[in-house]
């Protein structure tokens, strides 16, 4: 059995194995482009264009994040990035964790990536005692969310730039206890 989270494996529904591992440095750049991805494929039908360009060069900007407070980590297929997530402690209440930098690749969306992602992120806040969780949400990943319990508690605009804001759905979620690791496989 499997304790770690640099070697947890995932099965998603029968298909190819993907396994979890922590971000390193070196996936930085990939990450961002896997963003990018993600954003202009499922984002863009929802913002339009021009926001969603606005959104996705953020990834560029803040991909360091991910190497900071907090843990992440990547979803991989033998060298393969399929997904991103994790979680970083808020500044101001010890008990509060928010989930970001979640992202799958469009190609490999409805496999479960985006669902292991956000419970090993919600293992490890549990463990460092952050027992609430919140996310900023963007519009197409407000159902996603729900359907892992988190509910919404108000709209808001992030601004991207000068006359560009993006809409999303502040969302919340208390965890009772932490979610059970997936057998190793």
């Amino acid at each position: 059995m499997t304790s770690h989270a640099d070697s947890l494996t995932d099965m998603n529904e029968g298909a190819d194995p993907f396994r979890l591992r922590p971000v390193r440095a070196s996936d930085l750049d990939p990450v961002a482009a896997l963003q990018e991805a993600s954003i202009m494929t499922l984002g863009a039908p929802v913002y339009g264009e021009a926001k969603a360009r606005a959104w996705a060069r953020l990834g560029y900007q803040f991909r360091h994040d991910l190497l900071g407070e907090g843990a992440f980590w990547v979803a991989e297929q033998g060298q393969r990035l399929l997904g991103v997530g994790g979680w970083s402690p808020d500044s101001l209440e010890a008990d509060l964790a928010w989930i970001r930098y979640l992202f799958v690749d469009p190609q490999a969306t409805r496999r479960g990536i985006g669902r292991r992602l956000v419970e090993q992120a919600e293992r490890s806040a549990y463990a460092a005692g952050r027992r609430r969780l919140r996310v900023w949400s963007s519009l197409n990943a407000v159902d996603f969310y729900r359907a892992l319990g988190f509910l919404p508690e108000r709209r808001a605009r992030w601004p991207m730039r000068t006359a560009l804001e993006l809409d999303n759905v502040l969302m919340a979620k208390r965890i009772e206890q932490a979610p059970l690791a997936p057998p190793a496989g």
